[in-house]
């Protein structure tokens, strides 16, 4: 239609191709931890916090797309919704195959 204008699904500020790498690799690392107690859920807000620290340590001026803040509040309600889990995950899959494949927008 005429006056609308598509954007890309994924959108995120700053990403050089370290930080892209980078990022990437910690999400698939996140999707991975199990989430099937609560002390599980624990670890992961732990490994979750020193993701995002590292990231604001080595890549101050990555902003990254908005959907991964739900992903990273989120792991309580993806323990208990394996629906929203699926959601989630797939979510992040699309998400680290654009970090990988998209040059940098820095």
């Amino acid at each position: 239609m005429f006056g609308i204008q598509k954007s890309k699904a994924f959108q995120d500020i700053g990403r050089t191709r370290e930080a892209a790498d980078f990022f990437a690799r910690e999400l698939e690392r996140l999707m991975a931890l199990p989430l099937n107690t609560r002390s599980d859920v624990e670890q992961w807000y732990v490994e979750c916090e020193k993701t995002y620290e590292t990231l604001k340590e080595q890549f101050p001026k990555f902003e990254f797309w908005h959907e991964v803040r739900h992903f990273f509040l989120d792991p309580d309600i993806r323990a208990r919704d394996t629906g929203y889990r699926d959601y989630q995950h797939h979510l992040m899959r699309d998400y680290v195959a654009f970090l990988r494949s998209e040059p940098p927008n820095a």
